[in-house]
């Protein structure tokens, strides 16, 4: 309760300090960055770091603008927890060029179900550098972090798991995620996380500590992400921890960790709309509820058995978003099955390990629970995936012994 307390005085404190920046000071950078949106679209593909031709989301980055571009710095607390934003007929990135030209054709209107704690680091940003600079800032933050998780993987765990890390995230096209910025929120708390749960034993020396660490986890990716990819916020740093301490790999304690986790992200998100009552008097709640059934269930014209079908479709080898060529995926794969099959470690160790399969299946689910929102928005989503193939790939590898394995080629040349 403590934790929840400091964590929503924490989040309310700093989403109405950055409200209070004059817009005068963003103002030279948001028309700077509404030429960058101009000028690529609201959908462009970009080269990844993989070769791969990607579709980026310029269409929520330049929502992210408007949202920081029609702060009210005159009224900050109830700005804070409205969250106005603009939206004419036209393409959002024409609506972002009249909201900064003053050529309005409608009303600004609150966007207040999320907490847009994205808001915290753009706005502030945004006095000194526009969409360009920041984009290259952020390759170079999250590279910075990248490398730091890579080399906490080979020293806690092993390079093999490091490995497994590598080509999950090869397999969802992570070398994009520089280009937008609301891709990279739940990396970022994710990359962060890992490197918690890795650098700092003292976090998750007790049982009660884990759980305070993936309910503050949960918290955090309510308020800062736009409801992107938080699956992977839940199972990459889940798999770290199976991985790092047997004792944690039994059912009951992935159950009690996934627990705090959805606990800290639905708390904190509920407790936007409470906050927005008691500071703004703005109830958002009419807003949430339509918002929970356009994301989870069907229309009549396509019933919710159809969207389920429709993800089912999309897993599958055919969906270029997230395939990494079918002939290398599946090479992958095999390279690491075969050798679990025919070097394993045994029953005692596959059993002990199978909580990872249920990490694993943690996307899927996700997509069945909230499956409009999943597939209308599956460039997005389809990087939760990240948790499937880290997870898979992992319990291959644990399951592998190396001197059987080399022993038995041994024997066959």
């Amino acid at each position: 309760m403590l934790l929840y307390i400091v964590m929503l005085t924490m989040f309310t404190t700093l989403i109405i300090a950055v409200y209070m920046i004059p817009r005068s000071a963003i103002e030279p950078q948001v028309k700077s960055s509404a030429k960058i949106f101009s000028q690529e679209g609201v959908y462009p593909f970009k080269t990844s770091v993989d070769g791969r031709r990607v579709l980026v989301d310029n269409h929520t980055d330049c929502c992210m603008h408007i949202v920081a571009y029609c702060a009210d710095d005159a009224h900050p607390v109830d700005a804070a927890m409205r969250n106005y934003r603009y939206r004419d007929n036209a393409d959002i990135t024409v609506s972002l060029e009249h909201l900064v030209s003053g050529n309005l054709l409608n009303e600004p209107f609150e966007y207040g179900k999320y907490w847009h704690g994205y808001l915290v680091t753009l706005r502030p940003l945004l006095t000194v550098m526009d969409y360009g600079k920041i984009r290259i800032l952020n390759g170079i933050i999250l590279g910075i972090l990248f490398v730091i998780t890579l080399i906490l993987l080979t020293r806690r765990l092993s390079i093999g798991i490091t490995l497994c890390f590598l080509v999950a995230l090869f397999m969802v096209h992570s070398g994009i995620i520089p280009w937008s910025l609301q891709f990279s929120t739940c990396y970022y708390i994710t990359l962060v996380s890992m490197i918690a749960l890795l650098g700092f034993k003292w976090l998750t020396a007790t049982w009660h500590r884990s759980l305070l660490c993936f309910f503050a986890i949960g918290a955090s990716t309510a308020f800062f992400d736009f409801l992107t990819t938080p699956m992977m916020t839940l199972g990459v740093p889940l798999t770290v921890m199976l991985l790092k301490d047997e004792k944690i790999c039994r059912m009951r304690f992935v159950l009690a960790l996934c627990a705090a986790w959805f606990l800290g992200y639905g708390l904190m998100w509920a407790s936007k709309w409470l906050m927005a009552y008691l500071l703004a008097g703005y109830n958002p709640l009419a807003e949430v509820s339509q918002s929970i059934k356009l994301h989870s269930v069907g229309k009549e014209e396509l019933p919710m058995w159809s969207y389920w079908q429709k993800m089912i479709n999309m897993l599958s080898p055919r969906w270029s978003l997230f395939e990494a060529k079918g002939w290398m995926r599946w090479g992958i794969i095999a390279a690491l099955a075969i050798p679990a099959l025919v070097a394993n470690k045994g029953r005692l160790t596959t059993n002990r390990y199978l909580p990872l399969l249920f990490v694993a299946m943690l996307t899927p689910l996700w997509y069945i629970v909230v499956a409009r929102h999943s597939y209308t928005h599956f460039y997005i989503t389809s990087r939760a995936l990240l948790v499937w193939w880290f997870a898979c790939l992992c319990f291959l590898y644990v399951n592998i012994d190396f001197k059987k394995l080399k022993s038995h080629v041994l024997n066959k040349l």
